[in-house]
């Protein structure tokens, strides 16, 4: 019996210890079991964190490469592409048995994977430019950060989810540890271990990871020192090439694959001035090529410039002409340099310069032709050098040779006559002491011919060092004054035919009236006599004599006139000629009412001349415009006038008058009018358009009227039409 109760206690005991046991194992599995299943949830929460930091890591890395546009920030990204698959599998792998967390596990890889789309369409995106963001980028930007919001709360679902269970594991595993201390001690002190091994490498990591952001913080910061100072480079670059006068640009060779021949080339670069040329924005000629922009750079010869100045590297400058069109076309400067793989190329507007060059040029032309035909030449003294210059024409006048002789003052002095020497070498040392401006006439003998030469100077200040440079000119005037000199015995000779051609009409007139007067007597005395005893033809006869001897008479009596105005020796004075057209109305009031005729005259300007032949100058305008009206038409005359200048005069009338005050009259009439071929003639003396019946007259009056205008220096000429009328005009000296 003791040793059953033996075996029994032993087997119940061992059945104890193997129910202990068992019990002891079963709440061992069970706790390793829950043990197991905490750490499966610590997984996954880890996964989650992992895979939440790895899409940041991607998401920062494309950020910092939208900042800098520097690869070396993708890094990270290209670092999740390769990582996140697995991250996924493993935490689909991990939430495999739990459906709800494992449905969403399969919308967080949807929305990684739609994430990586936004990052990829992106950076997909080029943007050469300084802007930090464009129109393409801003809404992609904005998906990203909706679709990153998603992730965050679908992985904070799942960890909540996990969580849960990872408390409710947690509890169970409590209590199985009650029940088995000794497994759950040394579970605990496994555990402890672990976690205190996990706290190290955690602790470590920290470390590791506040100093790796440390370094970071520095080199963002440092990276933002380096952006600043090249976006300020930049933008003081562009400032520099864009307030450039001259246009910039600068080309890439686009070469051949095979043959590594240059086959065009791409626009990398391109200044404000540069783009206005092209009449196109930077934006539409950056990439574009050379022959796309300017087609004809080829058949100009830019091209093989171009090229050349790339394979050689030896800069070239040329002067090129544009004829494609606006807004390019005209002269421009080009300067070409090599520049890695391609070439900058400068270029200038200088229309206005070739232009003003080829104007100079043409003047100079002009100038020597001008030389030539006026037997001219010109000189300038240069003080800066101490030197004398002379034109091409004062080489011919002097007689010497440009290419050997040397200009000086003594050239001036060679062959001039004895009796020019003095004052010849008095000007020419005024003008060098002195800088006055001066004119000498003189005589040289060259080569046996005598010439008249008249050298002027002209001072002009150059600079304070250098003193006053001296222009001048050396005229040839032989021929000037050898037609002075007959033009000097033409006109005594005509002034003494003139003189004795006033003196004969005055005595021929003067005599004639005599047997005139005689002519006219004895025909009155046959009229009062022997008027009974003449029969028709004989008092016809004796009418025809006297109407002759009348009118003979007036002519005479014109003629003493016309010789009296000629004569005239009368002191110019100031004239009111309003109180003349007074005197001249009163004079003519008796013709005026048995015509009717309607005078209208307006307030005049005064003038300075002689009254009488000022009044007989505008009587007689005024009684022709009445006297030649229209029948049965009451004449009316306009008489007004006012001040002109002697410029409009040269532009209304062709005819220059010195440079004085005028008054320009008007005596204005409805008359018969005339033909305007006709102008010159009427002023001729004994001119007349109409005959002895029509209207009286002998024609000289319009002729005085010129020789008094003549007489003042002054002017007349008229307007007309016929059967419209007549305007004279007279220009007279103001008073």
């Amino acid at each position: 019996m003791k040793n059953f109760y033996i075996k029994l206690m032993f087997l119940v005991i061992v059945m104890v210890l193997v129910a202990v046991s068992l019990m002891t194992y079963r709440n061992l599995s069970n706790y390793m079991t829950e043990v197991n299943l905490i750490r499966h949830s610590r997984e996954v929460l880890r996964s989650l964190e992992q895979t939440l930091s790895t899409i940041k890591d991607a998401e920062i890395g494309q950020r910092g490469f939208q900042l800098t546009k520097d690869t070396l920030y993708l890094a990270p990204y290209y670092s999740s592409v390769s990582v996140l698959p697995a991250q996924i599998r493993a935490l689909d792998s991990l939430t495999r048995n739990n459906i709800v967390i494992s449905r969403k596990v399969d919308t967080l890889e949807i929305l990684i994977n739609r994430q990586f789309t936004i990052i990829n369409k992106i950076l997909a995106i080029k943007n050469p430019g300084n802007e930090l963001l464009t129109a393409e980028e801003k809404p992609l930007l904005f998906q990203g950060r909706s679709n990153m919001n998603e992730i965050r709360d679908i992985i904070r679902r799942i960890s909540n989810e996990e969580g849960k269970i990872f408390e409710t594991r947690l509890t169970s595993e409590t209590d199985f540890r009650n029940i088995a201390p000794l497994a759950l001690l040394l579970y605990t002190l496994v555990a402890l271990g672990g976690v205190s091994f996990l706290f190290s490498k955690v602790m470590d990591a920290l470390e590791r990871q506040r100093i790796a952001e440390a370094r970071l913080n520095e080199n963002i910061l440092t990276l933002r020192s380096e952006v600043g100072i090249r976006e300020f480079t930049q933008k003081t670059l562009r400032s520099v090439l864009d307030n450039s006068l001259d246009g910039i640009m600068a080309f890439s060779a686009i070469r051949n694959k095979n043959t590594r021949g240059i086959e065009d080339f791409a626009l990398v670069l391109s200044n404000e001035i540069a783009s206005k040329a092209t009449g196109r924005a930077e934006k539409d000629l950056i990439g574009k090529n050379l022959l796309s922009i300017f087609p004809n750079v080829r058949s100009e010869g830019l091209f093989d410039i171009y090229k050349e100045v790339v394979e050689t590297g030896q800069p070239k400058q040329v002067e090129q002409l544009f004829r494609q069109g606006d807004p390019y076309v005209g002269w421009y400067n080009i300067t070409v340099v090599k520049l890695e793989d391609g070439f900058v190329v400068t270029f200038s507007n200088n229309t206005n310069q070739k232009q003003q060059r080829l104007i100079l040029e043409e003047r100079g032309l002009l100038l020597k032709e001008a030389e030539a035909l006026a037997n001219m030449g010109s000189w300038k003294w240069d003080a800066a050098n101490q030197s004398l210059l002379w034109s091409d024409g004062l080489y011919k006048i002097l007689d010497k040779d440009p290419n050997t002789f040397i200009p000086s003052w003594n050239s001036f002095q060679e062959n001039v006559y004895p009796e020019d020497q003095g004052a010849v070498e008095k000007f020419i040392d005024e003008i060098v002491d002195d800088h006055d401006g001066k004119t000498l006439e003189f005589r040289i003998e060259v080569q046996g011919v005598l010439k008249y030469l008249s050298m002027t100077s002209k001072p002009r200040e150059a600079n304070v060092k250098s003193g006053v440079d001296i222009l001048g000119t050396v005229i040839d005037v032989t021929d000037q004054k050898m037609y002075e000199t007959q033009l000097e015995q033409y006109t005594a000779e005509l002034k003494r035919s003139n003189e004795d051609l006033e003196q004969f009409a005055y005595v021929a007139s003067h005599d004639l009236q005599e047997p005139l007067r005689k002519i006219r007597a004895f025909g009155d005395r046959l009229v009062s006599r022997y008027k009974q005893k003449l029969d028709g033809p004989g008092e016809d006869y004796i009418k025809r004599m006297q109407s002759a001897s009348s009118r003979m008479q007036t002519l005479i009596e014109d003629l003493l006139s016309f010789s009296r105005v000629s004569r005239s020796g009368e002191v110019f004075q100031q004239l009111d000629m309003d109180q003349i057209m007074t005197e001249i109305y009163e004079d003519l009031d008796i013709q005026i009412k048995r015509e009717n005729a309607v005078i209208k005259i307006g307030g005049l300007p005064s003038v300075t001349g002689e009254k009488i032949q000022i009044k007989r100058l505008f009587q007689n305008l005024i009684n022709n415009a009445v006297k030649f009206h229209k029948p049965n038409e009451i004449p009316i005359v306009e008489v007004y006038g006012k001040p002109i200048k002697w410029q409009e005069i040269k532009k209304e009338f062709n005819v220059s008058l010195p440079d004085n005050a005028y008054v320009k009259i008007t005596v204005k009439d409805n008359g018969i009018g005339f033909d305007e071929r006709f102008i010159d003639k009427i002023f001729n003396i004994f001119q007349r358009l109409h005959g002895r019946t029509d209207y009286e007259g002998t024609g000289i009056g319009l002729a005085i009227c010129r020789k008094i205008v003549t007489n003042h220096k002054g002017f007349i000429t008229a307007k007309s039409k016929e059967n419209i009328g007549s305007e004279f005009i007279v220009i007279l000296p103001a008073a």
